[in-house]
């Protein structure tokens, strides 16, 4: 949905509970717009949600290229009026963006009208298109905790789960420092070689710091938008059909193989200009549904050019457990909700399909999207599915932070810890610092922060969490069966995709 002002353009974006509307540009220095958002919740020094507000620009005069805006890093240059109470929270030195949250204690709808500066002024914003985008986030605050389940088989346990310096004890992660070779190995029968390490540096995030999580996955209608505003050259490398494919063309995948993913190409590229992309679960012309559903189809190089694109990173393996558990201790064979209950959801069984309001037919502790096999017409439902004003955390599938999904529905793409195969015994090359992105790709449509890992380093990058069409035990929180397997996200896949973090 799109508001025309003068010669200017705003773009409305909503996130699952997000709408941002009312947009204006009052002069060169400032971006104003109206922000609300429903279930939020902040409990002081503890835990909160938030969202990672980013701003896009285009001159109409120039380039014609969509260019992320720097914001001013300096609180007072921001301000919030009306509403329910909404502070500005400029946790970021980049200015790459900024996190809007409660300023109290509290639970329920958020909304404000955000007064934004820019690092510099845009002298020319008559004449320039803005798109503004909202992601929820979940604050995970600095801490202990711990790493691996006890898991000692890998009949029913998870496979390849750290533990304690070659002994099945979860492992407790008390800093960032410099971790040494096999510190997280468990030598349980047939494990050893796999969960075997190389060492970590102090660079590489282990999860003890505190960092925000998207509250979801990635929804189809975020990749969406994320595809309208790249060029033709990089619409191209970001989607399996061609930018000039007809109108109604799947974008992701092919039409025997849609498993629930609603992107198509609306209006196809003709004279060199991009395509323009959008939602329609049922391709009957009809657009709009199936755009809160978990994006798969989603290869390693498409998450962390989405994720670079937003100034986000993708997280480690150890911030996947961290965001799941919590400080407190494991649980022999635990899905992220903190118990060993599950309960499947399929999604040839739901109600309201392809809609904001989707619903499984299931209701119970343990919901999760697992297990349906591997039907060309099944995939990942809604983000967020299991969750309503009458779920608590273990019928909502949530994490102990308050994070969806972590568990089912799509895989996480991680980086991993890496993998070193005895007796060999060669270090794998850990690059990745946690750098965050710096919101904006190179011209082919490829992320470009030289510290993240790509999909052919060996151990670089691992799924986590299971996903709607896999058995149970891959959804369990310590599970690393795909440590040294990187066909689930090497290309696109129908059970991959994936989310984002940030460092502040």
């Amino acid at each position: 949905m799109f508001i025309l002002l003068v010669v200017v353009f705003f773009k409305i974006t909503k996130s699952n509970n997000i709408n941002i509307t009312n947009l204006s540009v009052p002069d060169a220095n400032h971006i104003r717009f109206d922000i609300s958002w429903e279930n939020s919740w902040y409990i002081s020094g503890s835990n909160w949600d938030a969202v990672w507000v980013f701003i896009k620009a285009q001159n109409c005069a120039g380039t014609t290229t969509w260019d992320h805006v720097n914001l001013s890093a300096i609180p007072a240059d921001h301000s919030v009026s009306g509403g329910t109470g909404l502070y500005v929270e400029v946790a970021v030195t980049d200015g790459k963006g900024v996190f809007i949250r409660r300023n109290s204690n509290g639970f329920g709808t958020q909304s404000g009208t955000i007064t934004l500066a820019f690092a510099s002024a845009i002298p020319s914003f008559a004449t320039t298109n803005f798109h503004v985008f909202g992601i929820e986030m979940v604050w995970v605050p600095q801490g202990s905790y711990r790493v691996g389940d006890g898991s000692t088989n890998n009949t029913t346990q998870s496979v390849a789960s750290f533990g304690t310096e070659g002994a099945s004890t979860p492992y407790l992660i008390t800093d960032e420092n410099w971790m040494d070779w096999d510190v997280l190995m468990n030598t349980k029968p047939g494990d050893n070689l796999i969960t075997m390490h190389p060492q970590l540096p102090a660079f590489f995030p282990k999860g003890y710091d505190a960092f925000y999580c998207m509250k979801y996955e990635i929804s189809q209608q975020q990749y969406m938008t994320f595809l309208n505003d790249l060029s033709l050259l990089q619409q191209g490398t970001r989607t399996f059909a061609p930018p000039s494919s007809p109108a109604g063309t799947l974008a992701m995948t092919t039409p025997g193989n849609q498993n629930r993913n609603s992107i198509v190409v609306r209006i196809p590229s003709i004279s060199g200009l991009p395509a323009v992309y959008d939602n329609d679960l049922n391709l009957d012309g009809a657009y709009g549904d199936g755009k809160d559903i978990a994006c798969n189809y989603l290869s390693w190089d498409d998450l962390v050019a989405y994720l670079d694109w937003t100034a986000l990173r993708p997280m480690t393996e150890l911030e996947f457990e961290k965001a799941c558990r919590g400080p407190i201790g494991s649980v022999l064979t635990e899905f992220p909700w903190g118990n060993t209950t599950i309960l499947q959801a399929i999604s040839s069984s739901i109600t309201n399909g392809g809609a904001s309001n989707e619903l499984s037919a299931s209701a119970g502790v343990g919901l999760c999207a697992y297990g349906a096999g591997a039907s060309t017409t099944l995939g990942p439902f809604r983000c967020g599915f299991a969750s309503s004003a009458s779920t608590i955390r273990l019928t909502a599938g949530a994490s102990y932070w308050g994070i969806f999904d972590l568990g089912g529905n799509v895989w996480e793409q991680t980086v991993s810890c890496g993998s070193v195969i005895w007796p060999a015994r060669v270090p794998a090359s850990i690059t990745f610092n946690g750098s965050n992105g710096d919101g904006s790709i190179n011209v082919f449509g490829n992320a470009n922060v030289a510290t993240w890992p790509s999909i052919g380093t060996t151990g670089a990058v691992i799924v986590r969490g299971g996903n709607w069409e896999y058995v149970s035990q891959k959804v369990q929180v310590s599970d690393r069966t795909y440590v040294i397997n990187i066909t689930e996200n090497s290309g696109r896949v129908r059970r991959t995709g994936g989310r984002g973090v940030r460092k502040p």
